[in-house]
This record gives C-alpha cells, sequence and structure tokens, in this order.
C-alpha cells in the first residue's frame, strides 16, 4: 500500500486545518465549523505535536490503525471460515479498503470501529463474558466522536440484542406462568418508529434509489425480527426485558465511556449547544451541497447476474457445478480483460461488487427469516450471521446521502465478511464458483480500481497519475498529480511572500491554502457551502479590515460551492488591486 499517493486538497486541507486549530487551543463546533464530531481533530492535533505538522502525519495516524484492524478483519473471518479461506476473505476486504484512498478521511475511522466492534459482540457470544459487550461499545462510541454516522453501529448491535434475546426465549423448553404481551408490542414499535425515521431521512436525499439502496436492507433485517415476535415464546415480559437490557446496558455504558470524556471540555466552556448545531443541525446542509444519488435500477441488476449463476451452480449436480463454475469463471475473465478498455464494461465489474448490499443483505433474511431454511444453523450460527447482516446494512448506511463510488470502500469489507459467512455456511457451498468471484474481485480492484484513484472510481479504468511529490513543507511529501504539484508549488510561496501578518483568507472550500502557508484563518469556515449565507459578505470583509489581511485567493473551481456569495471578489478587487492566476486560483494582494 502507498500511503502517501493521492490527495483531495480541500478534503486533506480541512482535516489538517482542523487538527491545527485544536493544535492552537480552538474548540471545534464552538470556534469553528467542524464538519464532524471532533474527536478526530484531536487525535490528529495529537499526531502534529508527535510527528509533526504535515500532511503525512495523519497518514501514519490513519496506517497504524488499519495495520491493527487486519488482525480484527481475519478473526471476524476465522469465526465462520478456515484458516485459509479466511485469509483470502482478508485480503479481499484489505485490497478493497484503504489502498484505493489512503487520505485520513473519518470513514475509514468508523469502518475500523465497526469491525471492532463486531469481533467484540462475536466474542461475548463465544464467552458469555459481558465485558466484551462493553468494549463493543466503546468502540461506538469511539465511532460517534469521530463521526456521528458511528450511531449506525449503535443501531446495529441494538438490532443483534433484539435477535439474540428472542433466540434465547425461543430455546426454552417449558412455558411460562404468564406469556410476554408488552415486550412483544415494545419491539414491533420501535422497529416501526426506527423504519419511520429511517425513510423520512433517506426520503430528504437525491432520488428515490436510496429506499432499495439504503433502506431495504435495514427494513428486511427488521422485518425477520418482527415476523419472530409472532412465534410462541415462551418467556414472560419480565425475563424478556432482563435479557435484553444485560446485553444493552454494557453496551451503551461503553458507548457513554468516550461520548462523556469527549463532552468534558464542551461542559467546562458552556459549549454544549454548538457542539448540538455543529453535530445535528449544521450537517443537514450536506442534502443540498454534497449530495450524489445512489445506483440506478439499472445498475442493480448487474449483482443479480452474479447472483443468478452462483444460485444454478449450488443447485446442479456435481458434473453441471464444474460446468457453470467454468461458465462464471470465463464470464469473470472477458468481464476483467475488457474492463480495462471499455468503460460499460468496467462499470458492469464495478457495480456487480457495488450494487449488492440490497440482494445480499435480502438473501440473509430470507435465510434467517424462514423457519426451514433458518432451522439448518443452530441458534448460535443464526445469532452470529444476524450480527454481520445488521453491522453490513446499518455500515451501508455512511454511503448516503453522497454516494460517491469510493464511499463503496467505506462498506466494502463489511460486505466481504458477511457475504463470506453467508456462504459458508450454507451446505455444500459451490467453492470452485466462489473461488472464481473472489480471485475476479481481487484482481478487479487491484488491477482496475486502485491505479484509477477516486477520480476515475466507479466510472472507467484508468492509470495511475498521482506521480509527482509534493514539495512542500507541510506536503508531507504527498503524491499528487503532477499539474496540481506544479500550481500548489507556485502558490503557496506566493500568498507567504505577501502576506503580512498571521493570518490570510482563502475560498471557497480551499482550508488547505491556509494549512500549507501556516496562515490562520480569520473565518470559523472549513467547507463555505455550510456558511450562513445571510451577512456573509460583511463577515468576510470586516474580517479581512479586522486582521489587516494583505493577501487574499479565490478558488474558481470549488468542490461544494452550494451558498456561496461570488460578489465577494468584486467588491475586493479595489482594496486588492494587484493579481495573479494559477491554475483555477485567483492571488490577490496589496502592499
Amino acid at each position: 500500500m502507498d500511503l502517501k499517493r493521492g490527495w483531495i486538497p480541500h478534503d486533506d486541507g480541512a482535516f489538517a486545518q482542523s487538527a491545527e486549530r485544536v493544535l492552537n487551543g480552538e474548540l471545534p463546533h464552538r470556534d469553528f465549523d467542524e464538519i464532524y464530531t471532533g474527536g478526530l481533530a484531536f487525535a490528529n492535533a495529537l499526531a502534529f505535536r508527535v510527528l509533526g505538522a504535515n500532511f503525512g502525519s495523519l497518514r501514519i495516524v490513519l496506517f497504524v490503525c488499519f495495520v491493527a484492524w487486519v488482525p480484527a478483519v481475519f478473526y471476524v473471518a476465522s469465526r465462520f471460515a478456515s484458516a485459509f479461506s479466511s485469509a483470502a476473505l482478508t485480503l479481499l476486504a484489505v485490497a478493497w479498503s484503504v489502498p484505493n484512498y489512503s487520505a485520513a478521511v473519518p470513514s475509514w475511522y468508523n469502518l475500523f470501529l465497526a469491525v471492532f466492534g463486531t469481533a467484540a459482540l462475536l466474542r461475548y457470544m463465544e464467552t458469555k463474558t459481558h465485558r466484551w459487550v462493553f468494549i463493543a461499545g466503546f468502540c461506538a462510541g469511539l465511532s460517534i466522536i469521530v463521526k456521528i454516522v458511528g450511531l449506525y453501529f449503535v443501531a446495529a448491535g441494538i438490532l443483534f440484542f433484539i435477535f439474540r434475546e428472542q433466540s434465547v426465549a425461543l430455546s426454552r423448553n417449558y412455558p411460562p406462568r404468564t406469556r410476554a404481551r408488552l415486550y412483544p408490542a415494545a419491539v414491533l414499535i420501535g422497529l416501526l418508529v426506527f423504519a419511520f425515521l429511517l425513510t423520512g431521512m433517506i426520503l430528504r436525499g437525491p432520488g428515490l434509489n436510496g429506499l432499495i439502496n439504503f433502506l431495504l436492507p435495514v427494513c428486511a433485517l427488521m422485518a425477520v425480527l418482527a415476523s419472530r415476535e409472532f412465534n410462541d415464546v415462551p418467556m414472560g415480559d419480565k425475563d424478556r426485558f432482563a435479557a435484553f437490557f444485560k446485553m444493552l446496558l454494557p453496551f451503551a455504558g461503553g458507548t457513554a465511556v468516550p461520548v462523556l470524556i469527549f463532552l468534558i471540555p464542551y461542559l467546562r466552556a458552556g459549549a454544549v449547544p454548538a457542539l448540538i448545531h455543529g453535530i445535528f443541525v449544521l450537517p443537514t446542509k450536506r442534502f443540498d451541497s454534497a449530495a450524489m444519488a445512489s445506483p440506478d435500477l439499472a445498475q442493480m441488476m448487474k449483482p443479480a447476474l452474479v447472483g443468478l449463476l452462483l444460485s444454478l451452480t449450488y443447485c446442479a449436480t456435481k458434473s453441471v457445478q464444474i460446468l457453470s463454475s467454468a461458465i462464471l469463471g470465463l464470464y469473470l475473465g472477458c468481464l476483467l480483460q475488457v474492463s480495462a478498455r471499455d468503460a460499460a464494461v468496467y462499470r458492469a465489474g464495478w457495480f456487480s461488487a457495488a450494487a449488492s448490499v440490497p440482494l445480499v443483505v435480502f438473501v440473509a433474511a430470507v435465510y434467517l427469516g424462514v423457519p426451514r431454511l433458518a432451522r439448518r444453523l443452530d441458534p448460535e450460527r443464526q445469532q452470529q450471521l444476524m450480527l454481520l447482516f445488521c453491522a453490513l446494512a446499518m455500515t451501508n448506511l455512511v454511503q448516503f446521502p453522497f454516494s460517491a463510488p469510493i464511499y463503496f470502500c467505506y462498506v466494502a469489507p463489511v460486505l466481504v465478511l458477511a457475504t463470506g459467512a453467508l456462504l459458508e455456511l450454507i451446505p455444500r457451498p459451490p467453492r470452485l464458483a466462489l473461488g472464481a468471484l473472489l480471485v475476479f474481485f481481487l484482481l478487479f480492484v487491484v488491477w482496475r480500481v486502485t491505479p484509477a484513484f477516486i477520480f476515475n472510481m466507479g466510472f472507467t479504468a484508468a492509470p495511475d497519475v498521482q506521480t509527482e511529490p509534493l514539495k512542500l513543507a507541510r506536503g508531507g511529501n504527498l503524491r499528487v498529480n503532477p499539474i496540481q504539484a506544479q500550481v500548489y508549488e507556485e502558490l503557496i510561496p506566493l500568498v507567504q511572500t505577501h502576506a503580512s501578518g498571521e493570518f490570510t483568507y482563502a475560498g471557497p472550500d480551499c482550508a488547505e491554502i491556509y494549512f500549507l502557508t501556516g496562515l490562520k484563518n480569520p473565518t470559523r469556515t472549513l467547507f463555505d457551502s455550510f456558511d450562513d449565507p445571510e451577512g456573509r459578505t460583511e463577515r468576510i470583509l470586516q474580517a479581512i479590515e479586522t486582521h489587516r489581511i494583505t493577501v487574499l485567493t479565490f478558488n474558481e473551481n470549488p468542490g461544494f460551492a452550494g451558498n456561496i456569495n461570488w460578489d465577494l471578489e468584486q467588491v475586493v478587487k479595489s482594496r486588492f488591486p494587484q493579481s495573479k492566476q494559477i491554475g483555477n486560483f485567483r492571488v490577490r494582494w496589496r502592499e
């Protein structure tokens, strides 16, 4: 893995500037508009203090966490598969993860912590020791303070606890004095409320495809839970509530510990309202400025073809299995070969993986929800499978509302583990066909996806153009596009030369300029689309005059530019008469 290959300037810049502002004593959400929860900014600030303030330091922290994560992936896989198969699944999961984009984005940490939490809950089922439930909750709490989508793993844990309690209750072989009435009602109402809230959230996103990609997997698993409540469960309300809360309370306690520690500086500063606004209110602006529709129905048919071939292979006799596996292998081999030069074939390969979550979760829900099929597995195996698919269905929501192709990589390792577990647990799995499928997706991601970097990911195969080291003091020696390297290596010294104080202004959406120049941001904004448009120009002009700023940089091609006041540059032209165009940036200064 090339840790320093590639960057997205506004992403790396935002993470680095957040860390530096924390290092300078500022508090996320109170003093500046942190785009995530803020916990990662504290960790990155510590990395700057220990390793130095440059982009490379953030990636070293990511790499350390990544190295710790790989054994956890193998551990989860080994609960279902042999050592050889577990190693193969781990290799595939790793290949679809950080090597494709090694920037220290919070979503990688959410993925790592979801796998750590899942591993802890699997260990709990084996040892029956509740400290593992606490550890799983602790992972969930850490995930929340990195990025609020960590709440999805909390929801996955709760869904799993409901399933496990049902399994325990159904395994009892003697009748209680009274049958439960309140507990089933509470479960059904809770599932309905959750489905209602999730539907409302997804309908705010772009397109209706999200209902299939994000809502269907979760609802399929909730339908399994609801249907089991109509079975003849031989336990009373008191016992069922006690069994559920015996798992929920240590999980909630573990979740609370990191969250409460994170809250301490906000409680001391009286900044909890600012934190709540920054975490739960400000991110809603992403629905307008940073949203991308999920795959449509045509793309979701790609994994159905692979699934159909697998089903035919599974149902056939041994001799026909070999023939079917050969046909599948030939199809995948042609797909791999032609995808190098044909974008449509590339997308068929990509969406065979990227659009498969609803299909795979639905199959698992049928397997767990139909008693005749579920009885093929013992209750412990059913619970393990349910845990993995709850984690998959909820982790899949990280792609909402911005379903850019790279966001699939934040869920792909969980998909690999859950799918591998499902296929290993069904009787007589077609191993030859499954081996061909594993080899295809491994070679496809290594040869076609990884080199293309995220600009072409999901669209077409392309060579690696991130070849030029960024020769700037704070660049961390990242390898970037040669054109970008040339732009920034000219831009940053120019801004530094004309800056007469500690501050400059750069916008929209170019926090990397503040970090690379070492100059301070006079506003609280990292991404301008999150700023309040009302009175924005006046606030920026006042900040420019208050801090006696002498050089400004305008990004004429921002990544996200909703609610941007394009009149600002026109207003300052007379005050900053000298200018120079460098790439997409217009630099203005005054003596």
